[in-house]
């Protein structure tokens, strides 16, 4: 399949990178940045090349838009007339917030589009990525786009009015657990280990944990009653965790910026 990526920043190279040692499916990849500097770190095997010369290479099966939302409209309208060559290619935008409805207005309102939400832990191939599709899209479609975003980790198809929601949990939400990683840090050197322990601590603990839940099959809710025993440690440290909101700020957290991804999206 060859696909084509516009904007070649952290998370366009993040998916290049797992195209290219995707050992599912062979990809051609065609690579184009309006800043040339940000070719640097590319694979020689990715090709870069503007979109007026993709015709000679050939037209891409998929082209996906990874440039920062503002700049969307500005990308596909500089295609101009190029856009018609690109009729039989599936366009993908992971840019947040960018509804179908704009995307079929800047790219053609018959072309097949899909919204991707990808989350940054797609950089070292354990993203999830949830993915809408306009009517115009065939089940082919659905799994090209698995076949594409299945190399940065796991898919999962969504209606477009829940892609808000997908914002606030699983894009915004490893920032979460990047700061609860940091309190469980912080919480083992107050408690007297070394930097070096706690971390090392900390990460195995969280990666444990989600590996319990994936693979037991078992609710979260379970798992926590199998670590606490009466009146001891684990139930002493929720209850200080009750007290001071944890549940109640993780899902505000959540629905807030789910709010905010809706008040920003076009």
């Amino acid at each position: 399949m060859r696909v084509a990526i516009l904007g070649t920043g952290n998370m366009g190279k993040a998916i290049i990178s797992g195209l290219l040692n995707s050992h599912q499916k062979t990809f051609t990849v065609i690579a184009y940045d309006k800043s040339t500097s940000a070719y640097s770190g590319l694979p020689s095997s990715v090709q870069t090349a503007s979109p007026s010369e993709w015709i000679e290479i050939g037209i891409p099966e998929v082209i996906i838009i990874a440039v920062k939302p503002d700049d969307v409209q500005k990308v596909v309208g500089s295609l101009g007339l190029l856009k018609k060559q690109f009729s039989e290619s599936l366009w993908i935008s992971i840019a947040a917030g960018i509804s179908l409805s704009f995307l079929e207005n800047c790219i053609g309102i018959k072309s097949r589009i899909c919204r991707v939400m990808p989350n940054t832990p797609a950089l070292v191939g354990d993203g999830i990525s949830a993915y809408a599709l306009n009517e115009n899209c065939t089940e082919d479609d659905m799994v090209n786009i698995e076949s594409v975003f299945n190399v940065c980790g796991k898919t999962v198809a969504v209606s477009e009015k829940m892609m808000n929601a997908v914002t606030g949990l699983s894009g915004s939400g490893p920032a979460y657990v990047f700061q609860f990683i940091e309190a469980l840090i912080e919480g083992g050197v107050t408690a007297g280990l070394s930097y070096d322990i706690a971390k090392e601590c900390a990460l195995q603990t969280v990666i444990g944990a989600a590996n319990m839940v994936a693979k037991t099959g078992e609710s979260p809710s379970v798992l926590k009653s199998k670590v606490m025993s009466p009146a001891g440690t684990t139930a002493k440290g929720l209850l200080a965790l009750e007290k001071y909101g944890f549940k109640y700020s993780i899902i505000k957290a959540i629905k807030d910026a789910s709010e905010r991804a809706e008040e920003l999206g076009m």
